[in-house]
């Protein structure tokens, strides 16, 4: 989004924004079919300006022709409660942070369920209330232009994952990929280095973890597990994401994104940027432990088709590829909060990275980056200066 601070200026700092197209506003397109449309598709329009403000707000949702016009004043009112509060309870859900706000079952359908699964990858019922709030009140503080998407033109490989390396090796780093790390040593209450899978030692004054948190754990000694925090990372719970790349006949050119409605797959995306051609693919998107992103991956295939079928009448599936991470993204749940560790930790210069840490965020690519930020802080502290010096 473009209210994403650290990862805008760490996309700069690797040259990938020439690669990064913003769209000019808030604009989520809903696809309805089936029941939910009538039995026929429907298509609805929330477009936020890029003016933006309170104001620009309520003009999107007057054109809105979806909810009623009593349930869109709703969601307007909520949605500025929600942007002037200073804080939700810690142990708030999103679901009862909304119904506090007085956000009913359509106001949820509509505006919030989607909000809500695109940023904690998990229902409401379950979700922090805080982490959402946060995520709220950094998008559409400053008028909804915040809360505009960007996308890549390219693959994420050569967007960001090369650019990073070669921006690394740039500056005198060296990487090293396909590489199994399989144990942090430690000795007494300090890290001393890493011993990678073919037995190599690598002495270090200073190691960054950034693995998820079940790697983090098989990697320390087992004498540490007991302890906190490295005891508190079994509460941190992993959630799946699902995408199915569909192959259609004919050319389903459109918006680069569209919210689903009534469907088992919550997202549909066109890679590059909307449309291409029959040989250009749609993306289904979707994700959650409640989703059929965590069932078998026969069923993921079939609910692909089946929802093609639907939204795309006439069209015919020619290819379906689906692919899924169990564990996509960590700790976004009310109940995992007070888990999530800091990048300090009490082993003298072992330190934490990664979006599942106490960024005060959920696990997204923002804070992924500003997980990192902390992370090199730490480590280049005054007594980190110190050791690396000594060597």
């Amino acid at each position: 989004m473009e209210s994403n601070p650290a990862l805008r200026d760490f996309l700069d700092r690797i040259g990938a924004t020439l690669d990064l197209h913003f769209e000019s506003s808030l604009n989520i397109v809903y696809r309805m079919a089936g029941e939910v449309a009538g039995d026929a598709v429907r298509l609805e329009r929330l477009c936020f300006p890029k003016w933006g403000g309170s104001l620009g707000a309520l003009w999107a949702l007057m054109r809105w022709r979806g909810p009623s016009l009593g349930e869109r004043i709703s969601i307007l009112k909520g949605l500025v409660r929600l942007i002037r509060e200073e804080s939700a309870s810690g142990g708030e859900t999103v679901e009862k942070m909304l119904a506090r706000l007085g956000q009913g079952s359509a106001e949820r359908k509509w505006f919030w369920e989607p909000f809500t699964r695109a940023v904690l990858n998990m229902p409401m019922s379950e979700g922090s209330g805080e982490l959402f709030r946060r995520v709220v009140a950094e998008s559409f503080g400053g008028g909804p232009s915040g809360a505009t998407l960007g996308a890549p033109s390219v693959a994420m490989r050569p967007f960001w994952g090369d650019r990073a390396l070669h921006a690394i090796r740039y500056k005198g780093g060296e990487v090293r990929t396909s590489v199994s790390a399989s144990r942090i040593e430690i000795e007494g209450d300090s890290v001393r280095g890493v011993t990678l899978l073919g037995g190599e030692f690598i002495s270090a004054a200073r190691v960054i973890s950034a693995v998820p948190p079940s790697a983090l754990l098989d990697l320390l000694p087992d004498e540490l597990l007991g302890q906190s925090p490295w005891r508190d990372l079994s509460h941190l719970r992993p959630g799946p994401i699902a995408s199915a790349y569909i192959w259609l006949d004919r050319d389903e050119s459109g918006p680069v994104y569209e919210a689903l409605l009534g469907e088992p797959w919550e997202w549909l995306f066109r890679p590059g940027g909307g449309g291409g051609g029959p040989e250009a693919p749609i993306a289904l998107l979707t994700g959650g432990v409640d989703s059929i992103a965590a069932g078998l991956r026969g069923g993921l295939e079939f609910a692909a088709r089946e929802t093609a079928s639907r939204i795309f009448p006439g069209a015919t599936v020619r290819r379906v590829l689906i692919v899924r991470e169990r564990a996509a993204t960590w700790a976004n749940g009310v109940n995992e909060q007070s888990f999530r560790p800091w990048a300090e930790t009490p082993v003298k210069g072992l330190i934490l990275a990664g979006d599942w840490t106490a960024t005060g965020l959920p696990a997204t690519c923002e804070g992924a980056v500003r997980s990192g930020l902390r992370a090199a802080e730490a480590a280049l502290g005054p007594e980190g200066f110190e050791q690396i010096d000594q060597g």
